[in-house]
């Protein structure tokens, strides 16, 4: 009779076993669904910003060189309201930087999505920030630069990728 329940006792706990190991892998790909769709809800906010036609004007105008050339970019000649996107625009990739230093947004999603666009603007800022974590803060811009060091590190974008000119 113990050769019984000894049977009994291991086909539970086999079976309690298999019933863990089940809802650890279900628990699994919750917890991926929940990080997925916070990347997503994360991403369509900031896309939202971003994309929006004001905010394409005022890229286009600064990738373009209307307010000067990296060497000479200087916000301060600029009027209230384009200072105020000039720093709008600033801050939004320092956050999605941030975003991706902390793994709270992948990488490859936000290449997906801003393609070229940080790196453009950080090529005409970059002077300008650089200056400005003398005088200013030393970690003015760093996320945002550490975002722009991993587009140039991407094994997705070739070398002849950044050597176009003109595209906005």
């Amino acid at each position: 009779m113990g050769d019984v329940w000894a049977a009994v006792g291991a086909v539970s706990a086999a079976i309690g076993t298999i019933v863990v190991i089940t809802a650890s892998f279900f628990a699994y790909s919750q917890i991926r669904e929940a990080r997925l769709s916070r990347h997503v809800q994360l991403l369509i906010s900031f896309q939202e910003k971003y994309h929006a036609p004001a905010a394409r004007r005022f890229r286009h105008r600064l990738i373009s060189g209307e307010f000067g050339t990296p060497g000479n970019f200087d916000p301060a000649h600029m009027s209230a309201e384009d200072y105020h996107s000039f720093w709008q625009l600033h801050d939004q990739l320092e956050m999605l930087g941030v975003l991706v230093e902390k793994d709270l947004l992948a990488f490859d999603l936000v290449l997906a999505c801003f393609h070229r666009s940080p790196p453009q603007v950080w090529d005409v800022i970059e002077p300008y920030i650089l200056q400005r974590r003398n005088h200013a803060s030393p970690l003015e811009g760093r996320n945002f630069e550490r975002l722009v060091r991993r587009y140039q590190n991407s094994s997705v974008l070739p070398a002849q990728y950044w050597d176009r000119q003109n595209v906005l």
